[in-house]
């Protein structure tokens, strides 16, 4: 019989970056390169949506394993719900790139939000934090669904698009071809890369050779 470590040792070994400062435009951020551009999908498979799940701790190891359990026995329900988190996410990059640019989000990509919190508030509960002396909102547990780890992404989403106060430091990364979004917590909010190791240092290498080799 197989253990939980064996089920998991079968997930795909690709790891992923978390540089968003939110859930949701992490999320977003399994889609490499400009939308409008060179885009390279991250996630080709529902395996691969439950190793960027696990990553990101928005499921634990024990719960991995039980999902791709029942992945790998109803393999045509997950690859529906791998559509549908991909059209989530597509929805969330929108609205998000819409609010950087100054635009309102369409009613199109709200509805299709709403219509993902409306099949999975249910599962949210209240219970005491670890320390036992104050309260949190948590997601039921059981019985375990395949679709579980959706309605966390959007209520990520919802709870970021309701928070005004940081619509003003959402950023798309300024490398040529990368479509990342992110949160500016800089102290001088004057972030412009994904990550300075990669486009920063890519730009700067651009900014280096312009100099020596102007046109």
């Amino acid at each position: 019989m197989l253990n939980e470590n064996t089920l998991l040792d079968d997930l795909p070994s690709k790891r992923f970056q978390f540089i968003g400062g939110e859930l949701c435009l992490d999320f977003c951020n399994t889609m490499g390169g400009k939308r409008e551009g060179t885009p390279r999908e991250k996630l080709h498979s529902y395996e691969e949506f439950l190793a960027w799940c696990e990553q990101a701790s928005l499921v634990s190891h024990s719960k991995a394993a039980v999902l791709k359990t029942k992945a790998d026995e109803d393999q045509s329900k997950a690859a529906s719900v791998l559509a549908r988190a991909i059209e989530l996410r597509e929805s969330i990059y929108r609205m998000f790139f819409a609010i950087i640019e100054g635009a309102q989000p369409s009613e199109a990509d709200v509805a299709l939000l709403n219509a993902e919190l409306a099949r999975s508030m249910g599962r949210m509960r209240i219970g005491a934090k670890p320390s036992g002396k104050s309260f949190e909102w948590t997601w039921a547990q059981e019985p375990a669904q395949l679709d579980d780890p959706l309605g966390p992404l959007a209520y990520s989403a919802a709870s970021l698009l309701a928070s005004d106060k940081d619509h003003a430091h959402l950023h798309q990364c300024r490398g040529d071809n990368c479509g990342w979004l992110f949160i500016d917590a800089s102290k001088n909010h004057s972030r412009c890369w994904c990550d300075m190791r990669d486009c920063g240092n890519r730009a700067k290498v651009r900014r280096h050779r312009q100099k020596q080799h102007p046109i």
